[in-house]
């Protein structure tokens, strides 16, 4: 078996290699580290020759919606015409739960993860969308997204972060199994209101910002699942948090 991962270099797809390879799967890593651009079109037929299985885990700085649109959708339509001649099998890509609602939240970034879902359904490519909720280990960040001077402005939208590397092993769960899924989604196994976990993560960093509690401006349910997931098992590293009903 031959993987190609797209963005194999970064946080996400140096795991899901280091897990394939484990595994004794071939595995390439095609990102810019690597020669390889999908909006150009750089090397991609390179990198796809002989490849079985795409897991894309592409991401870019892009907020803004043009960018982040441009990118995604560009990026997805290179990989699946190119994989279409290159006789890729099953195309594996990353995503964001809450996207595939119809709903999104009208942030550029995630506007163009829609775009992505779309630009991959359209193509001939068999596929399966991992849609995954917000990673543990990101949340300091998410609270730095939401400061305004020195005050954290957190809405009371439910939040139910996973750890990365249970993202990572139902990632290379997919590719080894073969079958294209459709659509998957996974969550952490607690779920939070998200004013109380930037609350209590800045404070058992030490991080003096006060955390207001502001209305939402989407469905206060728009980052959890609302059907069916799987659950991870690792709980977030603080406890004592109230959990959300």
């Amino acid at each position: 078996m031959k993987v190609l991962i797209a963005g194999g270099r970064g946080r996400v797809g140096s795991k899901v290699a280091d897990l394939l390879e484990s595994n004794q799967v071939e595995v390439v890593a095609g990102g810019l580290a690597d020669g390889v651009d999908y909006i150009a079109g750089t090397r991609v037929a390179e990198v796809l020759d002989g490849v079985d299985t795409i897991i894309n885990v592409l991401n870019t700085g892009r907020f803004d919606e043009e960018g982040a649109v441009s990118f995604f959708e560009e990026s997805t339509r290179t990989l699946t015409a190119e994989g279409e001649r290159a006789g890729v099998k099953h195309h594996v890509l990353l995503s964001i739960v809450g996207v595939g609602e119809g709903d999104a939240s009208e942030i550029g970034y995630y506007l163009g993860k829609v775009a992505q879902e779309r630009a991959l359904k359209e193509g001939s490519l068999p596929f399966t969308i991992v849609r995954s909720t917000q990673f543990q280990g990101y949340i300091p960040v998410l609270a730095d997204q939401h400061a305004v001077e020195d005050k954290v402005l957190a809405p009371r939208d439910l939040i139910q972060p996973v750890e990365l590397d249970e993202v990572v092993a139902l990632l290379a769960e997919i590719a080894l199994a073969g079958a294209p899924r459709g659509e998957v989604e996974i969550a952490g196994p607690e779920r939070f209101h998200m004013d109380d976990l930037l609350r209590a993560t800045l404070a058992a960093s030490g991080d003096a910002r006060e955390v207001v509690t502001v209305d939402g401006e989407g469905k206060i349910d728009a980052m959890v699942p609302r059907g069916e997931y799987r659950a991870g098992k690792t709980l977030y590293p603080l406890r004592g948090i109230p959990l959300a009903g």
